[in-house]
C-alpha cells in the first residue's frame, strides 16, 4: 500500500508539471472525421460516428470495472493497453485517479487524452439491483432542432421538392447508465415532406424517417439484448461489420476492435440493421474463460433503383443498385424509397481465454427482389440474385508486447443464384497482421489484406482504400515513435492494387497512399502539428479512349493551437493541395483558416462561443480540401472547399439551467467571382449561401 501511495504521488506531481492542457472534444475528433470524409469523398459525417462518440463521452467507461465488456467499447484502446490497465489494477488495487495512467509503461499521451474524454475512475461495486431499481435511476433527454439554408435553391423555387427547405428532427432517449436504453426519434431532411396521409401516391407518416430501439445490458447470463435499430461488429470487418468502423488517428489503426452488438444512431438512415439480437454468456461469470453466443434477425426496407418500370402484377421488379443517401425529396427519390426488403438471420460465437480470442460468424441474406446491376464491364463480378451466404473465422492473440490478429471470410451466393461468375477467383476476404507496442513512444503495425473481386457482402467493412469490400489487395505498415526534441511522429504507407476493373477504371490498377504526421508541444499551452499525404492511383484517361493514366494527389497541412487560458483557445491552419495527371496541367488548392473559442459564464451558467474564418483558392475539384468544423450535439460536418471564396461561421452554446441547454449556429459561403452556386435542383442564384441551425436539449 505504501508503494502504491508513493507511485500515485509521483504520478500526480509529474502529471501536473508535464501534462499538456486537455484538448476540447472537438479537437480530439477532428482528425478522425476529416480522414473519413477524405476516404469516402463526403461532406456529411455519418450519424453513427457522431452518436457513438457522443454516447461514450456522456457515459464514460469505469476503468476499474475489469470484469465486464465495457472497456472493449473504447475503439482506440488496444488489447495491449487493456491488459496493461487490468494487470496494474490486479497488482495495486483500484485506480483512484486518471493520473495513474502516466506511470504505466507503454501508455502514450494521446491514448491518455482520449481516456480522459471517454473514461473515468471510480470505485467499482457489483450491481445487484433489480430491474425496477435500475429504472428508477434512469434519466431522460429530449433533443429538438432544425436548420434552414437561404436563399432557396432551384428545387424549391420550381416545386421539384416535396417539402420545405427546413430540416427538422427530434430525439427522445431514456437511459439508466449503460444497463437500459430506450430511444425514439424522427427526422425530416430539407426538401422532404412533413405530412400525414397519401401524397402523390406515396403514404406519409409525419416525419420521413423514424428510429427506435430498446436495449438491455448485463442481466445475468444475458450480456445484451436489443430490439429495433442496431449494429453488429465482429472480428476485423471481413464477415460482418455494420455501421462505422473506427480508424483512429494517433492510435494504432490496423487492428479493429469489434464492439459486438450495440444500438444504431437515431438519425442513421442506411447501413443499419433492424429487428432483434441477443448475446448470452454460455459460461458462468466466475470462469476465467468466456464463451458468448450472439443470435440476430434483421428486416429492413432499403432504397433501391429499379431496372424496369413495368409494375404489372405478373412482372417482378428488378433492381440495379442500392441507394445510401437517405434523401426522399423528389418524385424519383420517393419511388426508390424502401423498394427492396433485406432480411438477415445468423449468429456469432466468441471464445476468450487469457491471451487468445477466437470467433466465428455466419449469416444468410434474403432480398425480396432480384438485383441485376447495369451491364458494364466494371460490373462483371458484381452481385446478382436474391440470396447470399457469408461466413468467416477471426482470431486475436496477445503475447507480452506482440499482438497477432486476422480474419478470413467467404461468400456463397453461387449455390442459390443463377448466372453467377465464379471463374478465376475464389470468393474470399482475408486480413492478417501484427502489432508491437515496444514502449509508450514506439509502436509498429503491419497488415496484409485480400478481397477477391467476386466476394460479395452488403455488411462488411475492412481496412482498405475502398468504401466497400471486394476487389482489393494491399499491404499497410504503420509506425509511431518520438524523435529528438520531443517530436512525435506517426507514419503509414499502404501499397494496394485492384485485381479487376472498377468504376472509372478500364483495367486492373495499383496505388500508394503515404501519410506522415509530426507533432510537438512547443510550450505548455501551444502545440504544432504538421501533416503530409501523398497518394498515387490510376483512372481512365481524359484524352485517350479506353486509356488509363496515373494521377498524383498531395496535401500539406500545418496547424498551431494556442490556449493561453482555460477560457480562450486559438487554432490557426494552412493547407496546400496539389493534383497531377498525365492528361492536363497541375491543379492546386490553398486554404488558410483562423478559429477562436471562448468559454465563459452568463448569469452563472456555462456559455461557449466559437467562430472561424476560412479563405480558400482551389482551382479544381480534384484538388479539393476537407476541413472539420464543430456543430450541434449529434451533428458534425466536414465541408468540402472548391473554387475561390470565403466561409465563416459562428456558434454559441448556453446552458440556461442544469437541465436545459440551447445552441445556435450561423454560417455563410461567399464566392466573389461566381454568379451561381451548385447545380441541378441544388443550384442557388447568386454568390452567397447561408445556413442557420438551432437546437434545444432538455434532461430530466
Amino acid at each position: 500500500m505504501k508503494r502504491r501511495r508513493l507511485l500515485f504521488v509521483v504520478c500526480l506531481l509529474w502529471g501536473a508539471q508535464n501534462l499538456m492542457a486537455q484538448q476540447d472534444n472537438d479537437v480530439l475528433w477532428r482528425e478522425l472525421l476529416e480522414q473519413w470524409s477524405e476516404q469516402h469523398d463526403s461532406e456529411t459525417v455519418p450519424d453513427d460516428i457522431v452518436e457513438h462518440l457522443q454516447n461514450l463521452m456522456e457515459n464514460p467507461v469505469n476503468l476499474n470495472d475489469t470484469a465486464s465488456y465495457d472497456i472493449k467499447s473504447l475503439p482506440f484502446l488496444s488489447d495491449f493497453h487493456r491488459r496493461m490497465i487490468c494487470s496494474y489494477i490486479a497488482q495495486n488495487g483500484e485506480m483512484v485517479s486518471m493520473n495513474e495512467l502516466h506511470i504505466l509503461n507503454g501508455m502514450d499521451s494521446i491514448t491518455i487524452q482520449l481516456l480522459r474524454c471517454f473514461a473515468k475512475v471510480e470505485p467499482y461495486a457489483v450491481d445487484n439491483e433489480s430491474f425496477g431499481q435500475i429504472l428508477k435511476k434512469g434519466q431522460s433527454s429530449v433533443v429538438v432542432g432544425g436548420k434552414s439554408m437561404f436563399p432557396q435553391s432551384r428545387g424549391y423555387i420550381n416545386d421539384n421538392y416535396e417539402g420545405s427547405p427546413m430540416r427538422l428532427y427530434f430525439r427522445y432517449n431514456f437511459k439508466s447508465g449503460d444497463r437500459v436504453s430506450f430511444l425514439l426519434s424522427g427526422d425530416k431532411d430539407a426538401g422532404e415532406a412533413l405530412t400525414f396521409g397519401s401524397r402523390n401516391g406515396v403514404r406519409h407518416y409525419g416525419f420521413d424517417f423514424y428510429g427506435y430501439h430498446f436495449m438491455l445490458k448485463d442481466f445475468g447470463r444475458l450480456r445484451s439484448f436489443v430490439a429495433g435499430k442496431y449494429q453488429l461488429q465482429f472480428g476485423q470487418g471481413a464477415t460482418l461489420w455494420s455501421g462505422y468502423a473506427p480508424w483512429m488517428y494517433g492510435a494504432t489503426p490496423l487492428r479493429r476492435y469489434g464492439a459486438g452488438m450495440r444500438s444504431a444512431s437515431a438519425f442513421c438512415e442506411y447501413g443499419f440493421l433492424r429487428g432483434a439480437a441477443a448475446t448470452v454468456s454460455l459460461l458462468p461469470a466466475v470462469k476465467k474463460s468466456k464463451f458468448d453466443l450472439t443470435l440476430f434477425y434483421s428486416n429492413v426496407d432499403r432504397d433501391a433503383t429499379a431496372a424496369n418500370t413495368d409494375t404489372s402484377d405478373n412482372i417482378e421488379t428488378v433492381y440495379q443498385s442500392l441507394i445510401q443517401t437517405g434523401l426522399h425529396r423528389t418524385e424519383s427519390e420517393l419511388m426508390r424509397k424502401g423498394g427492396l426488403t433485406e432480411q438477415l438471420v445468423g449468429g456469432h460465437i466468441q471464445f476468450y481465454r487469457r491471451s487468445l480470442a477466437v470467433g466465428a460468424t455466419t449469416y444468410a441474406t434474403f432480398l425480396s427482389n432480384d438485383v441485376r446491376p447495369v451491364d458494364n464491364s466494371y460490373n462483371y463480378f458484381a452481385f446478382r440474385g436474391k440470396r447470399n451466404l457469408n461466413y468467416g473465422v477471426d482470431f486475436a492473440y496477445v503475447r507480452n508486447k506482440l499482438q497477432l490478429f486476422g480474419e478470413i471470410a467467404s461468400s456463397a451466393e453461387a449455390m442459390w443464384n443463377d448466372s453467377i461468375n465464379t471463374e478465376r477467383y475464389i470468393p474470399i476476404a482475408a486480413v492478417a497482421g501484427l502489432q508491437m507496442q515496444l514502449n509508450s513512444n514506439n509502436c509498429f503495425s503491419v497488415a496484409y489484406r485480400y478481397e477477391s473481386p467476386n466476394y460479395h457482402n452488403f455488411h462488411a467493412n475492412m481496412i482498405g482504400q475502398s468504401a466497400s469490400v471486394g476487389n482489393e489487395e494491399g499491404l499497410i505498415m504503420y509506425f509511431k515513435t518520438r524523435l529528438p526534441f520531443y517530436i512525435d511522429m506517426t507514419t503509414s504507407m499502404d501499397f494496394f492494387r485492384y485485381p479487376a476493373l472498377r468504376y472509372n477504371l478500364y483495367s486492373p490498377s495499383t496505388g500508394i497512399d503515404y501519410r506522415l504526421n509530426l507533432g510537438k508541444t512547443i510550450a505548455k499551452n501551444t502545440a504544432l502539428d504538421i501533416q503530409y499525404r501523398y497518394r498515387r492511383t490510376q483512372r481512365n484517361s481524359d484524352g485517350q479512349l479506353y486509356g488509363v493514366e496515373t494521377i498524383w494527389r498531395q496535401q500539406m497541412r500545418m496547424s498551431i493551437e494556442y490556449s493561453p487560458s482555460q477560457t480562450w483557445r486559438f487554432l490557426s491552419r494552412v493547407v496546400c493541395s496539389w493534383f497531377d495527371c498525365e492528361s492536363h496541367q497541375q491543379e492546386r488548392g490553398f486554404l488558410i483558416m483562423q478559429e477562436v473559442d471562448w468559454k465563459s459564464s452568463f448569469m452563472d451558467r456555462p456559455f461557449v462561443l466559437g467562430a472561424r474564418v476560412s479563405l480558400f483558392d482551389i482551382s479544381d475539384y480534384d484538388s479539393r480540401i476537407y476541413s472539420y468544423e464543430s456543430d450541434m450535439t449529434y451533428e458534425y460536418g466536414v465541408p468540402m472547399f472548391v473554387g475561390r471564396g470565403l466561409r465563416s461561421f459562428i456558434i454559441c452554446r448556453y446552458e440556461l439551467t442544469s437541465r436545459f441547454s440551447m445552441a445556435l449556429k450561423y454560417s455563410i459561403n461567399f464566392y466573389p467571382e461566381a454568379s451561381s452556386i451548385g447545380s441541378g435542383n441544388d443550384k442557388i442564384e447568386g454568390n452567397r449561401k447561408q445556413e442557420i441551425k438551432a437546437q434545444l436539449r432538455l434532461r430530466f
